[in-house]
């Protein structure tokens, strides 16, 4: 514990008892990616917590709170006088005056401390360097290499050169330092840490582990953090591994470091070696490993964790809850993925000391079509999954290292990834092994094909090029909404990085346009023969629907984790919305009514497409939900216009069977056939959310879902729970009485019927 001398003593007494909460019971610190920083100054008693329970590791820092925090680590004597603006009756008192007798803090021109104002990291590096000086001669400098350098103030500069050559200060992803940045709580903390284990102020703190040299040229090894390492191995002699270059790229609660190696001969590469790690809020790390081999032959390598201080482990598999069942679908054709190998668990005794989930190995070629306008569609034809991994145990070394073996296959790609942790990835195992069970037979939405690029997923035959093995990123699959509801179920800690993983994979798929709080509008990258028959569309183009569930999925991961950088990122896919009648984009139906077409080519080339209903649907109430929390009536002004096209179709949209017609062309006319559950929901989903904005009941939509209804009844056609749910607490039980059972739960939003251009191309 740190000392506390004088009345600073009897503050901290009254202050900790109101405040002080022990790192372990703070609420919203386990997945932060700060957390063993924050526990450990809360144990030094440097950083407190709230008295809810909270530590709040967003919140943003004074510069008064900063130098607290400094005063505390460092067990300054009281000082005898402050500033002005600082009076005695200021809770920060007793802090800055022990600051201002260090000569942490000197004020400005007019005398003043400005401690109420906000700290940002040109002041943090100030305010560290004069800390360490305090302690010893930390003169030596480091040419700063940020892009952003020249931004750093002249009072800042030199501060920031020593601070960056001590380790204390480091860039925030894409070489950038960000010198106006307000440091937040939870990164305080971490700056504060690392004065502290500079200066060895940390009690019971330990070496960190070294990295080992590189048994020969064939090996490469990567820091994961500083007790983690990993190796990669080239098993073939006589293929050497040589560096390249290493970026960075800031995400979301994540961040790439991208380490690039030549395979073979430097001065003709046979291929490359990729090695990402994505590290998260919460310290966990995703290690995505890609070979290119341009070659001819087949090499062996291997993914090479070791583990320190640990002598013993075991093995959580899927494979013992069942097998995937992975028989022909009209659609998609036949699925050769499966599902991750499983956890391992390195133990020291019987502690859980790391946790990894272990990925199967992927072996694939990419596949495009280039056209005229210089544009293409890209896709993977996948090759092989393939399972093969060992874990040794070294009892003299104390020492688990698990190996992942990749076939690194010539003229092909070669992909495998991990998920290392230093926390259980489950903590109930009942929790563990319904997710491993939900995987096994929800494979098909569940993502398996993890690469630092994003998921790849099956994807259907009707695509271009044509594999029957083809594999891409779905901008649906690539959203975690999946992954987010069950999170919000049981607290998960793998859920939580999946959940995590798919803000990174939307923000590299975007080009950064999620992290750069930018319209993200999300254009899929392979072409649907459907589409490109009927109106000459190619890839790439929007769809929609499928930026519609991107962007919910944005906004509730916001509001859900916390997020206030991506929490409205609906309102931008909403304003892309309002403008799709400036682009053209539109079906007018009347004067005021229209339709949004599905999909939007930028640029031309290719006709305006068809507006289905569903989808029509979808956008109306996006608009109505966005309104709802934002009040701006420019929303509900183009959900009432996207409304009165649809009710003004009516009875059109009526076919001869009783069914209705999936789509309305742009001359007006009808076509195709409807989904069995999809619109009938949006129907009566659409009804409720009138009601909860004050737009009365519309009848036409009644008259939709009854004639929809009757048409599934009187065909026999299967009808899910949560639409059954929904018919009858809107009054149309008579319809489906002794027919359909109701669902005993509330509506689970989350079985709605899968709407996809994959599902289109049936």
């Amino acid at each position: 514990m740190r000392k506390v001398g004088g009345s600073l003593a009897a503050f901290l007494f009254v202050f900790t008892f109101v405040f002080h909460v022990s790192a372990q019971f703070f609420s919203d610190v386990d997945r932060h990616w700060a957390k063993k920083e924050i526990e450990a100054l809360t144990n030094e008693s440097v950083i407190s917590g709230y008295e809810d329970g909270t530590f709040r590791p967003y919140t943003e820092v004074t510069r008064g709170q900063f130098l607290a925090y400094l005063v505390r680590a460092l067990d300054l004597p009281a000082g005898t006088s402050t500033f002005p603006d600082v009076p005695p009756t200021s809770r920060l008192y007793e802090d800055i005056a022990a600051a201002k007798k260090a000569g942490l803090i000197l004020g400005n021109a007019n005398g003043q401390a400005l401690a109420n104002q906000p700290v940002t990291r040109s002041d943090v590096a100030v305010m560290l360097d004069r800390a360490m000086q305090l302690k010893g001669n930390y003169t030596n400098r480091a040419p700063l290499t940020y892009k952003d350098a020249v931004k750093i103030g002249k009072y800042a500069y030199d501060a920031v050169e020593r601070m960056t050559n001590y380790g204390l200060i480091k860039g925030t992803g894409v070489d950038t330092f960000e010198p106006g940045k307000i440091a937040t709580r939870g990164e305080s903390a971490v700056f504060v840490y690392r004065m502290m284990t500079a200066l060895d102020l940390i009690n019971g703190s330990t070496e960190p582990v070294p990295n080992p040299t590189p048994a020969d040229n064939q090996e490469v090894v990567i820091p994961i953090h500083s007790d983690q390492y990993i190796k990669v191995r080239m098993n073939t002699k006589g293929v050497p591994l040589t560096y390249d270059k290493r970026t960075t790229e800031a995400h979301v609660l994540s961040t790439d470091e991208h380490y690039y190696y030549h395979m073979g001969n430097t001065s003709k590469p046979l291929g490359s070696l990729q090695v990402t790690l994505r590290k998260l809020d919460n310290g966990d790390t995703f290690a995505f490993t890609k070979f290119l081999h341009n070659g001819d032959n087949t090499y062996s390598a291997s993914v090479i964790l070791p583990f320190q201080q640990s002598n013993d482990y075991s093995i959580a598999k899927y494979s013992a809850h069942g097998t995937v069942d992975q028989s022909h679908n009209n659609t998609f054709g036949v699925d050769k993925t499966s599902h991750p190998t499983g956890i391992l668990s390195v133990k020291n005794g019987v502690k859980v000391t790391n946790e990894v989930m272990m990925s199967k190995n992927y072996i694939s070629v990419q596949r495009q079509t280039n056209y005229a306008n210089g544009q293409r569609s890209v896709i993977r034809e996948l090759l092989d999954e393939r399972e093969s991994y060992q874990v040794l145990t070294n009892p003299s070394q104390n020492l688990v290292t698990a190996q992942l073996n990749m076939s690194v296959q010539g003229k092909a790609i070669s992909e495998s990834w991990a998920l290392l942790s230093e926390q259980p990835l489950f903590a109930s195992e009942t929790n563990r092994n319904d997710w491993f069970k939900r995987t096994i037979l929800e494979y098909g939405s569940i993502n398996n094909w993890f690469t630092a690029d994003g998921a790849y997923t099956k994807l259907p035959w009707s695509i271009e090029p044509s594999h029957q093995m083809g594999y891409g990123r779905n901008i649906n699959r690539l959203q975690g909404g999946v992954y987010l509801t069950a999170y919000n179920s049981n607290q998960e800690r793998y859920l939580h990085d999946l959940v995590v993983n798919a803000v990174a994979d939307l923000d590299v798929f975007s080009g950064g346009a999620v992290t750069a709080g930018e319209t993200p509008v999300f254009e899929t990258e392979y072409t649907s023969t459907w589409l490109k028959k009927a109106y000459g569309t190619t890839a790439p183009y929007v769809d929609t629907r499928l930026n519609e569930n991107a962007a919910l999925f944005l906004k509730n991961t916001g509001e859900a984790l916390n997020i206030p950088q991506i929490a409205k990122a609906n309102l931008r896919y909403a304003d892309f919305l309002i403008n799709q009648r400036s682009l053209g984009n539109t079906i007018s139906v009347t004067p005021s009514g229209y339709l949004i077409a599905d999909y939007y080519k930028i640029g031309t080339g290719s006709k305006k497409t068809h507006a289905s209903l569903n989808h029509a649907l979808g956008e109306m109430r996006f608009l109505l939900e966005t309104y709802k929390q934002t009040g701006n009536t420019t929303y509900l002004t183009t959900a009432r216009e996207i409304k009165d096209g649809i009710e003004n179709l009516h009875p059109k949209w009526i076919r001869p069977s009783g069914d209705l017609w999936y789509q309305v062309n742009s001359d007006l006319t009808f076509a195709g056939e409807d989904y069995p559950d999809l619109t009938l929901m949006d129907l009566l989903l659409s009804q409720n959310v009138f009601a909860e904005t004050g737009i009365p009941r519309s009848e036409i939509f009644d008259q939709l879902i009854r004639t929809k209804t009757t048409y599934l009844v009187d065909n026999n056609i299967s009808i899910i729970k949560p639409v059954v749910q929904l018919l009858r607490d809107q009054g149309f039980g008579e319809l489906i009485n002794g027919t359909y059972r109701a669902s005993s739960s509330n509506v689970d939003l989350n079985e709605r019927p899968k709407d996809t251009l994959d599902l289109l191309a049936e």
